[in-house]
């Protein structure tokens, strides 16, 4: 259930919050007043795309927050991603800023959008004029079909099943290739992993020769610094090491005079010793740095070929070990596809036999479902003033087997006697089109898991009695579910157990769009306005009294007063 919706700066809102509360909830106001933001807000919640120009003109950041109750599902779907859920309610909001960033959280920690589109199919339920196309598009129907069903367990059982049939019968038709084209691949294989095996390429190895061949192409200038630094250091006749030699008995006579001497005499004593070692070092670095013109040839040579087989399997050396890898196990299969064949058949065989009795099961329980499901349609359609409509849902084997199963269902509708019952496609109307699609929400509203069902203008093509109908019908549904409905129709606005009004004002040239929760004299204005528009009469008000009446405040259905 929706506890509440809070909007700030989402296109001409600049501050709304609303509370629709249990049962029904209508919304009504002019055209142009904001109905379908509060449609877009409540979509940003549930992960819709960001539009930008949803942000209000003249707004840094759009904020949406969302308040939701708790069931044992989204309980455990908030948990499974690390959200607290210690409350029987929790908190979606929706963040987006001028400089593009988009920023979902939920309860406070940031979430991806997927997780709120997963959140979506256990929080609202919208309808919109455009959801009816799913009723023209037949290959929709089984969908509904199997919602109605409850299929969910043997329908994952069943696509489970098919995937790992169709993995397994791709693998078959790649091993099955041309016999020719087979050779040919493995001739190519044979070739890439000779040459790669036989470069034996090790990682680092490349860094390691480009340092050794700057050391072999510049032996001479090394050997010779070298030399010059040690003969400076040790060997000439006034050497570094000498020079501190010399330094060191001239302290050493004064050092027993004072302490910071003796301290002098030390670390001076220490640098003979480093002199020593350092001019050693270099002694030996001398004499093992040579110019082999040999092994120079040898590390270029070896060079060449990385930077050859770099180039041809991936640009590196590490993608060069892949290659080598990858190429190992695609021979090995290609070498081994006869004993590989025979074991793919005869999974598939088994896949088959297990998919067949699963899509037998699941067929039964279509059938089962469909005949229930077609006289609670009609049923709902005779009560939403179609009374000789019919309704049927027509189940028949498909011609090959799919990911939905072995069936194809299709509505069959006829509206009026003598006319015989034909795809639902092909000859509904608009309205009527809208009175089954409410049925078939009635219908499936006690087998899903959704509390809040919102209705944008589901009553657009229909009137009079038929919008009065309809009106009752979302009011009884109301008794289960939270129902939201953005209406035009003066019938669904007197049966609503809340009334919103939407409303545009224009104040120094800025749009602002406001709502307010109408009480009982509000609501018969708000009435009048419906069915007169701006020009109401005496007449159209006490008609919206009549009107209200007989709606939600009808003693039969012991609604107190909201006043």
């Amino acid at each position: 259930m929706l506890y509440n919706l809070d909007i700030k700066n989402v296109a001409v809102i600049e501050n709304i919050s609303f509370e629709p509360g249990s049962g029904m909830t209508v919304l009504t106001g002019e055209t142009g007043a904001g109905k379908s933001i509060i449609i877009d807000s409540v979509n940003l919640i549930l992960g819709a795309r960001v539009n930008k120009s949803l942000l209000r003109y003249g707004s840094d950041k759009a904020v949406v927050s969302a308040m939701f109750s708790v069931n044992e599902k989204i309980r455990n779907l908030l948990e499974e991603n690390g959200i607290d859920t210690e409350d029987d309610s929790f908190i979606i909001n929706r963040e987006i800023t001028a400089d593009g960033r988009n920023i979902a959280r939920i309860n406070g920690c940031m979430v991806q959008l997927s997780l709120l589109r997963d959140l979506s199919h256990l929080l609202i339920d919208i309808h919109g004029q455009h959801d009816n196309q799913a009723l023209l598009t037949p290959s929709r129907h089984i969908d509904f079909l199997d919602s109605y069903a409850g299929n969910d367990k043997i329908s994952n059982e069943y696509k489970n099943l098919y995937y790992k049939l169709k993995d397994c019968e791709n693998e078959l038709n790649k091993l099955s290739q041309d016999e020719q084209e087979r050779l040919s691949k493995i001739d190519l294989l044979e070739y890439q992993i000779n040459e790669l095996s036989k470069a034996n390429l090790v990682l680092g190895e490349e860094e390691e020769l480009e340092d050794e061949s700057l050391l072999i192409s510049n032996a001479e200038k090394i050997t010779e610094n070298c030399n010059d630094a040690y003969e400076l250091l040790y060997e000439s006749q006034y050497s570094v090491y000498d020079n501190i030699s010399n330094a060191l008995s001239k302290l050493s006579v004064i050092s027993e005079y004072d302490g910071s001497l003796t301290q002098l005499y030390e670390r001076l004593n220490d640098a003979l010793y480093a002199v020593e070692d350092i001019s050693h070092e270099l002694r030996d670095f001398s004499s093992k740095t040579e110019f082999d013109p040999k092994r120079l040839d040898e590390v270029s040579s070896r060079l060449d070929l990385i930077k050859k087989l770099k180039r041809k399997y991936g640009g590196n050396i590490e993608s060069c070990i892949a290659f080598l890898k990858n190429a190992e196990e695609e021979l090995n299969s290609l070498q081994n596809s006869d004993e590989r064949r025979e074991l793919l058949s005869e999974e598939i065989k088994k896949l088959y036999s297990d998919l067949s009795a699963v899509g037998e099961k699941l067929t039964d329980t279509r059938k089962k479902a469909a005949k229930k499901l077609s006289e609670k349609i009609e049923k709902n359609l005779h009560e939403l003033d179609m009374e000789k409509a019919q309704f049927y849902v027509e189940i028949e084997k498909s011609k090959e087997y799919t990911s939905k199963g072995f069936d194809n269902a299709e509505f069959m509708f006829s509206a009026n006697p003598g006319q015989p019952m034909k795809p639902l496609a092909s000859i509904a109307s608009g309205g009527e089109l809208s009175r089954v699609m409410l049925a078939m929400k009635t219908v499936l509203a006690d087998s899903d898991n959704v509390d809040t069902l919102i209705f944008d203008e589901i009553d657009t093509g229909v009137s009079g009695s038929a919008a009065s109908k309809i009106a009752k019908k979302l009011s009884f549904l109301g008794n289960s579910k939270q129902v939201i409905c953005i209406s035009h129709q003066p019938q669904l606005a007197a049966e609503s157990k809340n009334h919103f009004k939407i409303t545009k004002t224009i104040s120094k040239n800025i749009t602002r769009t406001e709502i307010k929760k109408l009480n009982k004299e509000e609501r018969v204005a708000e009435l009048a306005r419906i069915i007169d528009g701006n020009d109401i009469t005496e007449t159209s008000i006490l008609h919206a009294r009549e009107m209200l009446e007989r709606g939600f405040y009808s003693a039969d259905k012991g609604n107190s007063n909201p006043d």
